[in-house]
């Protein structure tokens, strides 16, 4: 059976425009008939076109696709296989990503849940590589390459802010920011975590959610004493009311960016880790 340009068309789904560059991309074969000066094409050109299309749409390039239909059935195989095992890794990654904002929409909820007032919760324990430590850039040399291989092999990671708790007690506050995941994540993906990834451990915290501008760090968007306040003085107040005592660095785990108020904001999970204070 024959074949015009505009019965591939419709049998196909696609426009006269893709038949002709599949036959410029020597997919086909048309003849020209004599009597009406219209190409045509046979039935095997429609099964050819069905099979672009079929691994069009899987990912293939026209260069795979022309050397897999020069493949025998057993060689093509190899191709198909080398394929879907991309196609599988794809679908792992994406399931990744797709875990990573079931937890961050799971985070947004707890805003609502609890507010920004400070509650009592065992922290999550992590594993964090730093690019910013005590306020000095940190990205070059053995650093560097742990915080890349870290971004690169765990695709569930999120970023954090580490305050020292000697320097809260000082007045002198320095931060640290880098990225985290829960040990747990860490070890699924098998990241390398020997130093300089650092540890930080499963502790009974106080936690609160802050909003803060998204460039509160910045000397003129936050003055020292403010920025101690948020992260220090309204959970000083509650470990004296209940008899806890701080027990280790405060860890700011970075939510999510909005713009409200006509403001570009952060939101914050902040981690204060405290034990109870001994009688």
């Amino acid at each position: 059976m024959e074949y015009t340009t505009n019965d591939l068309s419709k049998i196909l789904d696609v426009s006269t425009n893709t038949i002709r560059r599949f036959e410029e991309k020597g997919y086909l074969n048309a003849i020209r008939n004599t009597d009406n000066g219209y190409r045509q094409f046979d039935s095997s050109d429609v099964e050819k076109l069905m099979y672009v299309g079929k691994y069009r749409k899987v990912g293939f390039s026209h260069r795979d696709i022309s050397e897999l239909l020069q493949r025998d059935i057993d060689s093509a195989k190899e191709l198909l296989a080398e394929r879907k095992a991309q196609l599988d890794a794809q679908i792992a990654e994406y399931k990744a990503l797709s875990h990573l904002l079931k937890d961050d929409i799971a985070l947004i909820d707890r805003i609502r849940e609890y507010g920004f007032d400070l509650f009592e919760l065992e922290s999550s324990p992590f594993h964090y590589v730093l690019y910013r430590k005590r306020g000095e850039l940190c990205t070059g040399g053995f650093q560097g390459r742990a915080l890349h291989r870290f971004m690169s092999t765990c695709p569930e990671f999120e970023y954090i802010y580490i305050f020292d708790w000697e320097d809260i007690r000082s007045g002198n506050i320095t931060w640290s920011a880098g990225v985290a995941a829960n040990q747990l994540i860490t070890k699924k993906y098998g990241v390398d975590t020997s130093p300089p990834v650092e540890s930080y451990e499963r502790h009974f915290c106080l936690m609160r959610f802050v909003r803060v501008p998204l460039d509160f760090l910045n000397a003129e968007q936050m003055a020292a004493d403010e920025l101690k306040k948020l992260i220090f003085d309204d959970f000083a107040d509650y470990m004296s009311e209940h008899d806890y005592m701080p027990a280790g660095d405060v860890l700011a785990l970075k939510i999510g960016l909005s713009r409200e108020d006509d403001q570009q904001w952060q939101y914050l999970l902040i981690h204060f880790p405290v034990d109870k204070r001994q009688k």
